[in-house]
C-alpha cells in the first residue's frame, strides 16, 4: 500500500504532465471544492433559517397557546394556571389578555397620529418570553406611572407614531362597532419601553402592558384571560402535551402549537430544504465525474509509466491501486478545502452578520447560520466516496494495458 501510495503521489504530482492533464486536474479539484462548500453552505443556511425561526417565535410567543374557542374569555385563570402548570413537559406558563385595538398620539401643533395594534397584557412575574431581553430604549416595567400605565412597543411601530420612552399616549379599546350605545373605553398609557425582535409580524404591531389595564380596556370579567403561553421541556413531545392538555381542560380551552399557529412559515422552510440538497448534490456529482475525465487523461500520458511498472513485476490490481489512491487524492483534496472554505465563510457570516435581509419578508435581518459537524462529515463522505466510485473506471482501464503495447504505444 505504501508503494502505491508513493507511485499515486509521485506520478499526480509529476512535472512531467503535459499543461492541459494539469489544468483538468486542478479543474476537477476546484470543481469538487465548489461543489461540496456550496452545499454545506445551503444546509447551514437552511438549518439556521429553520433554528432562528423556531427560537423566535418560540422565544417571543410560546410553544403552545391556548385561547377559548371562538376567543370567548377564560374565567379563573388562578385556578387554570395551577392545574395546567403541573402538567408534564409543562416549563412555564402565562396567563395573557389580548384585543385589537386603536392606539393614537397627539402631537404639539395638533397633528396626530393612529395605528391599529395588538394590545397584550400580561402578568411580569409570570412572563416566559423573551421580551425582557429585547429591550433596546427604556425599561421592561409594568407599574403603573403615577396614575397612567405602562406600555412597551416594538421599535417599527414607535418610528411610525415617532414616538419615544416617556411619551403619553391613547389607546382605545374597540369592541364590535363604536356608537353612542357601545362607545370604546380609553385609557393613556405612558411608553415605557421599546423592545425590537428583528420580527415584523412583532414590532409593528404588538404592544404590552400589565393585565389589570388590559382587562378594564376591554371589558374583560374580573379574573378572566384571553388565554395562556405555554412553554415546553421537551419540543420533540410537544404535540403529545398539547393533546394532554386538550383532554385535560376540555371546552372551551383550545390548545395549538407553535408549528400550527406558524403552519406556513414552518412548511416554507421545510420545502426550502427538500429540493436545493438534490440540485447541489447534482453538482457534486458533475465535479466527480470530471475526476473521470482527469484520470483517464493521466492514464493516457502515463501508459509508458504504467508498461514500466508491469515489465518490473507489478500486478493488474497494483496499478489499479495506483489510480484509485490518485482519484482518492483528488477528492480528498477538493472535499477538504470545500470544507474549509464554507466553515470559514459560514464563520464569518454567524460572527459578523455581513448579510443582511429584511426583516418584514423573513422574520430576522441577517442571514443565519448553523454550523451542524454531522453535515461536514456526512457531506464530505459522500463526495470523497463518489470521488473515489468515479476512479474505478479510470484505474481498470490503466490496469488493462498490455506491457509491450504500452512501450510501443508510447
Amino acid at each position: 500500500m505504501a508503494y502505491s501510495y508513493f507511485v499515486a503521489r509521485r506520478l499526480i504530482s509529476s512535472r512531467s504532465h503535459n499543461r492541459f492533464v494539469s489544468f483538468l486536474t486542478i479543474f476537477a479539484t476546484a470543481g469538487l471544492s465548489i461543489g461540496t462548500m456550496a452545499l454545506l453552505i445551503t444546509l447551514s443556511i437552511l438549518n439556521g433559517f429553520q433554528k432562528k425561526i423556531t427560537e423566535n417565535v418560540s422565544n417571543f410567543t410560546s410553544n403552545i397557546e391556548i385561547r377559548g374557542f371562538e376567543r370567548v374569555p377564560l374565567p379563573d385563570y388562578v385556578g387554570a394556571l395551577r392545574e395546567i402548570s403541573s402538567q408534564p413537559n409543562v416549563k412555564s406558563v402565562s396567563p395573557f389578555v389580548e384585543h385589537e385595538a386603536m392606539i393614537r398620539v397627539n402631537k404639539i401643533g395638533g397633528q396626530s397620529k393612529t395605528e391599529g395594534i395588538l394590545l397584550k397584557g400580561i402578568l411580569p412575574e409570570y412572563d416566559n418570553s423573551s421580551l425582557r431581553s429585547e429591550i433596546k430604549t427604556g425599561n421592561y416595567r409594568f407599574e403603573n406611572i403615577g396614575s397612567m400605565s405602562p406600555l412597551l412597543i416594538g421599535l417599527r411601530l414607535a418610528r411610525r407614531l415617532k414616538v419615544e420612552v416617556g411619551d403619553t399616549v391613547f389607546i382605545f379599546g374597540v369592541e364590535g362597532l363604536p356608537s353612542p350605545l357601545n362607545p370604546p373605553r380609553v385609557l393613556s398609557f405612558i411608553v415605557s419601553g421599546i423592545y425590537e425582535t428583528g420580527m415584523s409580524e412583532y414590532d409593528d404591531i404588538y404592544g404590552y402592558t400589565n393585565i389589570k389595564a388590559a382587562s378594564y380596556l376591554f371589558n374583560m370579567p374580573q379574573a378572566s384571560a384571553s388565554g395562556f403561553d405555554i412553554m415546553v421541556a421537551d419540543l420533540s413531545r410537544i404535540d403529545k402535551t398539547a393533546d394532554h392538555l386538550q383532554r385535560l381542560l376540555g371546552y372551551p380551552y383550545y390548545p395549538r402549537t407553535m408549528y400550527q399557529m406558524y403552519r406556513n412559515l414552518f412548511a416554507w422552510v421545510e420545502l426550502q430544504k427538500k429540493p436545493i440538497p438534490i440540485i447541489i448534490a447534482l453538482i457534486i456529482l458533475v465535479a466527480t465525474l470530471n475526476i473521470v475525465g482527469t484520470l483517464l487523461m493521466i492514464v493516457i500520458e502515463k501508459v509508458n509509466a504504467v508498461g514500466v511498472l508491469k515489465t518490473i513485476g507489478a500486478n493488474r490490481k497494483t496499478i489499479s491501486r495506483i489510480f484509485l489512491i490518485q482519484g482518492a487524492l483528488i477528492g480528498a483534496t477538493g472535499t477538504l478545502i470545500g470544507a474549509g472554505l464554507a466553515y470559514a465563510l459560514l464563520e464569518i457570516q454567524k460572527r459578523y452578520n455581513l448579510i443582511h435581509i429584511p426583516g418584514d419578508i423573513y422574520f430576522m435581518n441577517t442571514v443565519p447560520v448553523s454550523i451542524q459537524m454531522s453535515d461536514f462529515l456526512i457531506i464530505g463522505g459522500v463526495a470523497f466516496a463518489l470521488s473515489l466510485l468515479a476512479s474505478y473506471l479510470p484505474a481498470r482501464a490503466a490496469s488493462s494495458f498490455d506491457p509491450l503495447e504500452s512501450v510501443r504505444f508510447h
